[in-house]
């Protein structure tokens, strides 16, 4: 018969085996599953008639943060105030997407107030609910980089919705 130091030993060892074999095995489903998402939201965004190619362009040089259709009231001013500054450098905020991101807020009882904050700061009242910025502030973009991230914008709510779908496919 074996030593009860052996057997607690032995004990041990495979309960750390079985700790790394879960975890190994979670990583692994993890993996699966946002193969199976990015695979579900190429065929959604198939069938809702949208652009992979420019979605992906865009999600490369822009910061979403935050799901358009819950946004709030001043929603369509972030993304007509984005789509204006990437196509001529100008809108009618205060500064452009080079400065600031653009985003709604909740506070209080007013759910989607606009608030267009610098880069690592809030507003001091309520929460961000909504922002879109540039990733990269310091690069220039391209007028591809420009026409897909107008691209992506103007079919926001369809493309999250699409991703939002397929999220529900792999759970």
């Amino acid at each position: 018969m074996a030593s009860l130091i052996q057997i607690v030993e032995e004990r041990n060892a495979f309960q750390a085996q079985l700790v790394a074999h879960e975890d190994a095995a979670k990583a692994e489903s993890a993996r699966i599953r946002a193969e199976i998402v990015a695979l579900q939201t190429l065929l959604n965004n198939a069938q809702a008639g949208l652009d992979a190619d420019k979605i992906e362009t865009a999600r490369a040089v822009l910061n979403v943060r935050g799901t358009y259709a819950k946004a709030g009231e001043d929603r369509a001013s972030v993304i007509q105030d984005a789509i204006n500054w990437l196509a001529t450098g100008k809108c009618s905020a205060y500064q452009g997407l080079d400065t600031v991101s653009f985003g709604t807020k909740s506070y209080d009882r007013w759910h989607g107030q606009r608030c267009d904050c610098s880069p690592g700061c809030g507003p001091r009242h309520g929460s961000i609910i909504f922002q879109v910025g540039l990733k990269d502030r310091e690069r220039e973009l391209s007028a591809d980089e420009r026409e897909a991230a107008i691209y992506y914008l103007i079919n926001l709510e369809r493309a999250q919705t699409a991703a939002s779908d397929a999220q529900a496919v792999a759970a």
